[in-house]
């Protein structure tokens, strides 16, 4: 071997060696990298060779031939194998799915049998709970709390993410309550006010002080009264006026109304509470420019003694705009208030109405339905219209701001609305009930019945609870319920009643029995009217019958 050809190995060798140190494999390994590498080599030791160029040539091609083979082998059967492990999980897959809606499908069959089931349970118990209202075995009251709870219905009380929601309320407001209650603060709007009060009690103090030591020096007397103030720290205020009492004696400018007044401006405990009232204002000051409405909202409810909870309070929140989510700073300040009613009092009459009002805007009557189940509101009347003007209800009232208005009513010992809140509801024979047990009198009835017209309810009134039909018909009539009064006829006549309620009939004379006749020819009930005529002529001759046996001669 030539020193050219030596030198051409020895290079070849270290190049190889370096390669094979980059691609991290050795000389033996099998691998397409190592192949390329054998390839490199065997094309420079061509390129160098004169004598055995042409073999080493043909050598080269079949060597990159067989690699290229190779490599394009391995390639495609990695490929086959991948995709056939592919196409095995996608199987799998699908046999995973189909199991899985075949439970579903099982699990909603439940559903659906559960559900079915359910719902004919509430109708079994809303069938139960009417017949025994009708029978009259339980009173309105019994009735109203046997069949809610906490103001829900039964269809609320099963509705799982209803009751999920609501106790994600209750702890997220018990933990702002937790997280909150250390914190203090009053109204910004006060604060000058009390800083002013601070600074005349210090000039009033100061100048008091000057006026006693003055007196001081001018009567004697004063200074027994002083020492004996000063010698009663530690006392209770009972004992402290005893011992000055028995000082006063000598002192004839005082009374005692005098000393009590004099020792109640005198309490530090009382500047305490103002500089730190003072603090509260700062805080709220503080936390209202920042945007923090909740925490605003948390920190006046939970004012010390409850001195926050007014109705300023409310003003000066009703002043801000809109926070987050849209939701009104005076709705969330309410909500609070109302939450933290059991720590401190119930809100009075003007708070409880703004709290309700706010509720509504929002339209949150899920809120003011537990509001008044849990007794937090002071109830009255603009309460109640509030809530009944809240409904859009046209014909008959199913919604559940009506109920909440019917409950108000009820209350409050509002009974002439309790009965118009049944009767928009359609529950007419509660609203006569209603009125029964509570003594409204038929005039009631006939107010009633003059507001919320219905044929339904006329004849409930003379079938069921014997009003005259001709006082009936004389409301229906001046009300223009032409309809309504023909229907009621035409029910009486059909059912063979006509005639009974006639003649048990004892309304006053001043019913207009020709125009009920006249009406009925008009509205093509002829031979309704031509049976009125008939009570008429025999109403008529009876009357004049029983004058005429009142006046004739006596035995």
């Amino acid at each position: 071997m030539t020193a050219t050809a030596a030198k051409l190995v020895e290079s070849l060798e270290e190049q190889m060696t370096e390669e094979f140190k980059v691609l991290n494999t050795t000389p033996s390994q099998f691998s397409f990298k190592n192949f390329l590498v054998y390839k490199q080599a065997l094309s420079k030791i061509t390129e160098h060779s004169t004598v055995f160029k042409p073999m080493l040539a043909g050598i080269s091609s079949a060597y990159n031939s067989q690699i290229t083979a190779l490599h394009t082998s391995n390639t495609i059967s990695n490929y086959d194998q991948d995709e056939k492990q592919l196409l095995t999980q996608a199987d799998e897959t699908i046999d995973t799915l189909n199991q899985r809606v075949k439970q579903l499908k099982a699990t909603l069959a439940n559903l659906d049998a559960e559900n079915l089931n359910l719902t004919e349970s509430i109708e079994s118990m809303k069938e139960l709970v009417a017949d025994i209202s009708a029978q009259s075995l339980l009173t309105e009251e019994d009735v109203f709390k046997n069949t809610v709870l906490d103001n829900m219905t039964l269809e609320q009380m099963t509705n799982v993410n209803l009751l999920s929601r609501e106790l994600g309320k209750l702890e997220q407001s018990h933990q702002a309550m937790l997280e909150q209650q250390s914190s203090e603060f009053v109204m910004r709007d006060r604060f000058e006010e009390v800083r002013s009060l601070l600074f005349q009690k210090d000039e009033m103090k100061e100048a008091r002080q000057e006026e006693i030591l003055k007196l001081h020096q001018e009567n004697p007397a004063l200074k027994q009264l002083l020492e004996v103030l000063q010698s009663s720290e530690g006392l209770l205020f009972p004992e402290i006026l005893d011992h000055v009492t028995g000082a006063m004696k000598t002192v004839g400018s005082l009374n005692k109304s005098q000393v009590v007044e004099f020792y109640d401006d005198e309490d530090p405990a009382k500047e305490k509470e103002a500089e730190v009232a003072l603090a509260y204002i700062e805080c709220l000051d503080e936390l209202l420019r920042d945007g923090n409405f909740r925490a605003a909202a948390v920190h006046a409810a939970n004012s010390p003694n409850g001195f926050l909870r007014t109705l300023s309070t409310i003003e000066e929140f009703k002043t801000l705009s809109q926070g987050e989510g849209g939701v009104s700073p005076l709705f969330v300040y309410c909500d609070i208030l109302m939450e933290t009613v059991p720590l401190y009092s119930i809100p009075p009459a003007d708070q409880s109405f703004e709290c309700v009002d706010a509720a509504l805007k929002e339209n949150r009557l899920d809120l003011i339905a537990q509001w008044i189940a849990n007794q937090y509101l002071t109830l009255h009347r603009p309460i109640a219209d509030s809530l009944l003007a809240n409904c859009q209800c046209r014909a008959r009232c199913d919604c559940e701001s009506g109920t909440l208005a019917l409950a108000v009513f009820r209350s409050i010992g509002e009974h002439e609305m309790s009965i118009y809140c049944f009767a928009r509801q359609g529950a007419l024979y509660r609203a006569v009930h209603y009125a029964k047990t509570h003594q409204l009198g038929s005039d009631k009835l006939l107010t009633l019945l003059r507001d919320i017209p219905s044929t339904d309810l006329a004849a409930l009134l003379v079938l069921e609870e014997g009003l005259n039909v001709g006082e009936v018909l004389t409301c229906l009539q001046e009300s223009h319920n032409d309809n309504i009064f023909i229907s009621l006829l035409r029910l009486l006549d059909e059912s063979n009643d006509l005639k009974t309620v006639l003649l048990n009939d004892t309304s006053p004379e001043t019913v207009q029995w020709n125009e009920f006749v006249d009406l009925c020819v008009e509205l093509g009930e002829s031979d309704i009217g031509e049976e009125l005529q008939g009570y008429i002529i025999s109403a008529d001759a009876l009357n004049k019958a029983v004058d005429s046996l009142s006046s004739g001669p006596t035995d």
